[in-house]
């Protein structure tokens, strides 16, 4: 286990205890697909056994949520297995990426997808007050330029927040960092904010009190400053993925969680690596002709699939993709 600390304000509120905050990232369930339950039952018990206040999932819940709405169920099931609160914000893969498709043939955002979403996990934007010295606030990444319901409502409340924080120093949680490499990309990616949402939300935050961004989405350990916003990108749980051809971003690649403690108006966070997990590497599935995407979505598994209670259902006509179970079943071997 390694600790961090994040800058934030000096002064120390004596009158409250520290607060501990739990922030897991991308377990990417599946019971079709449970390639990385292995990971997701030793976090059940270890999150069970914190002592936390709270613990927030900054999104990819699912393998194919966005597409395949019981998958949204059967973690939504998963996460019953937890004793604390937690709340969720979406990524990618539970409502579907950014638009435009700047990759092209990705799932993306619709209003269904956002309706399937908020049916299992609530609310996709909100904020909260955990003391008198911090609000927390989280985000539809990709709600940002979308041009469906609720994207004016999320940048409205995120002003909200921030005007009405009465002196609190503000958490983002969100599934995508503000940016991939560098906060002068111009380039938009689908690894990060794009560049004209990140201004504005750049111009937002600089109306908050030290903000710190917690993001997950890209797989991997870091911290970041941009200005006076402090970034952590939070590990996954499930797996990491080294691609040959691409140059790795700088940071951890290993998988683990992050405990954020919150001393009066400081903040700090571990990165927490449990000795149980597996450090599954999928980089090679990113050789796919198709894509990494494609391989991810059609893969099937060679073993037991899980929970046969719960039926095939799409969300979008025509999003079915070939190679996906239906009802949960055995697999041959091969």
């Amino acid at each position: 286990m390694s600790s961090r600390s994040v800058p934030a304000p000096q002064s120390i509120d004596v009158s409250h205890p520290p607060i501990r905050i739990i922030q897991i990232s991308d377990p990417h369930l599946s019971a079709g697909r449970p390639f990385f339950q292995h990971n997701w039952e030793l976090l059940v018990d270890l999150l069970n056994e914190e002592t936390a206040e709270i613990i927030i999932c900054t999104g990819d819940m699912t393998i194919d949520g966005a597409n395949v709405q019981t998958e949204l169920a059967f973690a939504s099931q998963q996460f019953e297995r937890i004793s604390k609160t937690v709340l969720f914000v979406p990524g990618n893969h539970d409502i579907g990426n950014s638009i435009p498709d700047v990759r092209g043939g990705e799932t993306v955002i619709t209003e269904a997808r956002r309706r399937a979403y908020r049916r299992f996990f609530g609310n996709d934007c909100w904020f909260r007050d955990i003391c008198p010295s911090w609000r927390l606030v989280g985000l539809n990444s990709m709600l940002f330029g979308s041009a469906i319901a609720g994207e004016e409502q999320q940048w409205e409340m995120l002003e909200e927040a921030i005007q009405t924080a009465g002196g609190r120093s503000v958490m983002i949680f969100q599934h995508k960092p503000l940016y991939h490499r560098t906060a002068d990309e111009t380039i938009p990616t689908q690894s990060a904010i794009f560049p004209e949402h990140r201004a504005r939300l750049q111009k937002i935050l600089s109306g908050a009190k030290r903000p710190i961004v917690c993001s997950g989405h890209i797989h991997s350990y870091r911290t970041a400053q941009w200005g006076k916003i402090a970034q952590v990108w939070a590990p996954s749980t499930s797996f990491v993925m080294s691609i040959p051809s691409q140059k790795p971003v700088r940071g951890m690649r290993r998988v683990g969680y992050l405990r954020h403690i919150l001393n009066g108006a400081t903040a700090r966070h571990e990165f927490v690596e449990p000795s149980q997990f597996i450090n599954m590497d999928v980089g090679n599935w990113a050789r796919d002709p198709r894509g990494f995407h494609a391989r991810y979505a059609t893969e099937s598994l060679r073993g037991l699939v899980l929970d046969p209670a719960l039926p095939h259902e799409t969300i979008e006509p025509g999003s079915e993709k070939p190679g996906l179970p239906g009802a949960a079943r055995s697999v041959a071997g091969s």
